[in-house]
């Protein structure tokens, strides 16, 4: 399904944090789209702070430290958030109108994948796979093993903004890299014909013994096998 989108800033200012002046940027943004999903978000210097989850009636806040206050914090910004849906529709609704025939904006992601440390045959690890840049926030992800998909150990964090006005979003797994394993990442975004992937194996380390010893040990034995024939030719000479 095609998505249309309306972002509104619906509260921006600046606010003092502490005794020493230090202003941050904290804003609101709401979007809503075709099929019905609205998303509710309070920016902070541009790193979200905290957003609204309609499926638990609440406001998730994504700070590592939070106000005591936060219960009744939380209820005041859930209920704003509940009555942003009506009015992004009625916006949205009357964006269509004015404008019926104006294009969708469509944005295809870029797509990366890496580890959370180097890769060693039989340690835990995390991969992770970026999309990127891209435009309306609806993307699926598919994490597969050897062609064969993978769900468990699987965790697709939230849509995050970005600077420009496209999204990114991360899908994490966590595993046991083995040597000959091959893991895949592909997503299915509205602005690509196909779907993209990328791929992640275990890389082969490079040996430890550097052209250089090898050249020398095989010096070194030609060397002694010289001798050696030296020695049994002169003990073999008549006296």
């Amino acid at each position: 399904m095609r998505l249309s989108v309306i972002v509104l800033i619906v509260f921006s200012g600046a606010v003092d944090a502490s005794a020493a002046s230090s202003f941050h940027d904290v804003h609101y943004i709401y979007g809503c789209y075709e099929h019905g999903e609205v998303r509710v978000d309070v920016v902070v210097d541009d790193d979200v702070a905290a957003y609204a989850d309609f499926s638990k009636d609440e406001v998730v806040f994504a700070l590592p430290h939070v106000p005591q206050s936060v219960p009744d914090l939380q209820k005041r910004a859930y209920e704003l958030a509940k009555a942003s849906i009506a009015h992004c529709h009625s916006v949205l609704g009357k964006a269509r109108k004015a404008d019926p025939g104006a294009p969708i904006r469509q944005e295809a992601p870029d797509l990366s994948m890496y580890t959370r440390y180097e890769g060693e045959d039989g340690v835990v690890n995390t991969l992770f796979c970026l999309a990127s840049h891209f435009y309306p926030p609806s993307i699926n992800f598919t994490l597969t093993k050897n062609g064969v998909e993978v769900t468990e150990g699987v965790s697709n964090l939230r849509y995050r903004h970005n600077s420009d006005g496209t999204f990114h979003r991360i899908s994490t797994l966590s595993f046991t890299p083995r040597e000959g394993d091959v893991h895949s990442c592909s997503v299915e975004h509205q602005a690509l014909d196909r779907p993209l992937a990328r791929s992640w194996e275990l890389k082969e380390r490079p040996s430890s013994v550097s052209p250089g010893s090898v050249f020398f040990g095989v010096s070194l034995v030609l060397c002694l096998m010289g001798v050696g024939a030296g020695v049994v030719f002169f003990t073999k000479q008549p006296n």
